[in-house]
């Protein structure tokens, strides 16, 4: 609107306004609103409110409602509107009688969590230039990795990414040591975490990394969400319950889990940077470059965005 000389006014005013209240009531209640059914509630007031003037519900009207509004168009994302505020806020008081009580620090507090990655899949948007008239792209690929991403509080420890693949060896690892891996490596049929991956990684790379990290008292609590690919919470904790899980409530992993609140959007963002880099600097066309960019290139740049990442992102 602030790129606006003048405001040009509805014909309609009463109607106009009786819409936009309508389009703030059904966007408060989380309801998805299009373009058709704008013109289909515009129409239905213009019928109840028994207005004379014939109305028109033309593109050009939706144009300058919304512009009149300030309406945009985004894309729905996240899980926010099926989480349980309620738990969340009484979840909050849990937490901090958590921490209380274990005498934690935000050192000794971590949090994890799975993502998937399709990690040959290009920005779906791009720059032209006026002379072309549209831009056709190449059909995007739906190779997936999972990803568990682990950190503490501040920040001050990461621990080193799981990634898991289909194949228990891909071809690309061949005649690579994997205990030089910047990552830890699994396989699973669909590419998932599964219960024996998550124990596994716990006892044999969570609790030694921590202990490794911490100075004494070494405690800490790692926070997880209720996925069915984490083993009960009596199974993850050490003989001497100084190392154990606590799981968040169900439906409020959009609205508190600390990793879905910015850090696994920050790293893909960082991967997707490096993957188009390794692209525009192909001598030959994207085709090209997807023959020859393979599972342990992506498993690489992933590794390097997740060392890029700074402390600041997970204090935050």
């Amino acid at each position: 609107m602030s790129a606006r000389k003048t405001t040009k006014g509805s014909k309609f005013d009463d109607m106009d306004r009786a819409v936009f209240e309508w389009f703030k009531q059904k966007r408060a209640e989380g309801c998805p609103v299009s373009g058709p059914l704008l013109f289909k509630k515009a129409k239905w007031f213009h019928c109840e409110m028994k207005i004379p003037e014939p109305f028109a519900a033309s593109q050009g009207w939706l144009q300058c409602f919304k512009s009149r509004h300030g309406i945009r168009q985004l894309d729905i994302q996240g899980e926010k509107l099926s989480s349980d505020s309620d738990a969340a806020a009484l979840y909050v008081m849990e937490f901090k009688r958590l921490v209380k009580a274990h005498d934690l620090s935000p050192d000794q507090l971590y949090n994890d969590d799975e993502t998937g990655l399709y990690w040959k899949v290009l920005p779906s948007k791009t720059l032209v230039s006026k002379e072309e008239k549209s831009a056709p792209g190449h059909k995007s690929s739906k190779e997936r990795i999972t990803v568990l991403a682990c950190a503490n509080a501040n920040g001050s420890h990461k621990l080193k990414l799981v990634c898991i693949g289909k194949s228990k060896n891909p071809r690309s690892f061949k005649r690579t040591q994997m205990r030089n891996f910047p990552v830890l490596y699994y396989n699973q049929t669909k590419a998932w975490m599964n219960r024996e991956i998550f124990k596994d990684w716990f006892f044999k790379h969570f609790v030694p990394a921590v202990r490794d990290h911490l100075n004494l008292p070494q405690r800490a609590v790692l926070l997880l969400d209720n996925a069915p690919s984490h083993p009960i919470e009596n199974v993850l904790k050490t003989s001497d319950d100084q190392i154990f899980v606590a799981y968040l409530p169900p439906n409020v992993t959009a609205l508190k889990q600390p990793m879905d609140q910015g850090v696994l959007e920050a790293f893909k963002c960082r991967y997707r940077k490096s993957l188009l880099h390794s692209v525009l600097e192909e001598d030959g066309d994207v085709r090209e470059f997807y023959k020859k960019w393979t599972i342990k290139d992506a498993i690489f740049s992933c590794s390097e965005s997740w060392d890029d990442m700074p402390n600041l992102t997970f204090r935050k």
